[in-house]
């Protein structure tokens, strides 16, 4: 892959990740049975943790963890509005609709970087759906809707090398008589700006994977794209890039004229 500009060392913008676990019970967390699968699962330093099972707390890695339980469903209009979205999970609204209570997560504060922070949610988030009667995750910030299958075997991949961006960015897709368009949702949470590849002759399995490799690019090296760059997938791959308004998402954005 062409060599970019690395973004200079400093401080990152921290935000509060958030995401939120659908139940099919009013049941509250089993703090206890959550935090024996996190430690029986991860390598990671974990405090005990505290509070009870409506809220609890948990320090993991220096990154302090909030579980909290809502004894009450997430609205039926969030769902669905984020569903007409969720290709991978055809029936969410369906699945969805008589869930009876939910799980909001956040981690809220540490000195980790913001990938760091990110698979420890994911992990938190895996726990959870081991230890409770889920149906799925609901990520407003991402418009993300992911099916608790889907979620666990994702995220079981996750390592050193490979991060899990399904579960943390949304990858769109358009059609119009020009072509094929794709966009990213969820690069801001990370301090980027979205990507986009406009009205493409290619087809939706090639455009999305490129922008997809492209994302986890930016993000494994913490790449800072700037305009009239190229980039691509090999030395002699040399896609244009250009920062302008963006067609599908706010603000602007990187398009990839792919």
């Amino acid at each position: 892959m062409r060599s970019l500009f690395k973004s200079k060392s400093k401080k990152e913008n921290i935000r509060i990740i958030l995401g939120m676990v659908m139940l099919a019970d009013e049941l509250p967390l089993n703090k206890d049975a959550f935090y024996q699968d996190f430690i029986k699962n991860y390598s990671r330093k974990a405090k005990k943790i505290t509070g009870d099972n409506s809220v609890s707390t948990i320090t993991i890695d220096g990154q302090l963890v909030l579980i909290a339980h809502m004894p009450v469903p997430i609205p039926n209009s969030d769902i669905e509005r984020t569903a007409e979205y969720a290709y991978n999970w055809e029936t969410a609204v369906e699945d969805t609709k008589d869930h009876k209570s939910h799980l909001i997560v956040s981690i809220t504060s540490g000195d980790a970087s913001t990938i760091e922070r990110f698979k420890i949610f994911t992990e938190v988030i895996c726990s959870l759906l081991r230890t409770t009667n889920a149906i799925g995750v609901y990520k407003g910030n991402q418009s993300l809707l992911i099916q608790k299958e889907s979620y666990l075997d994702i995220a079981s991949h996750m390592d050193d090398e490979t991060l899990p961006l399904y579960l943390w960015i949304y990858f769109g897709i358009r059609r119009n008589e020009n072509g094929f368009s794709s966009y990213t949702y969820g690069l801001k949470e990370f301090n980027k700006l979205e990507m986009e590849i406009i009205e493409s002759s290619k087809s939706p399995e090639e455009i999305q994977s490129f922008i997809y490799n492209m994302t986890h690019y930016v993000l494994d090296y913490d790449v800072s794209f700037k305009d009239g760059q190229t980039c691509g997938m090999s030395a002699d791959e040399r896609i244009p890039i250009t920062l302008s308004k963006g067609v599908f998402v706010e603000g602007e954005s990187f398009k990839l004229s792919y």
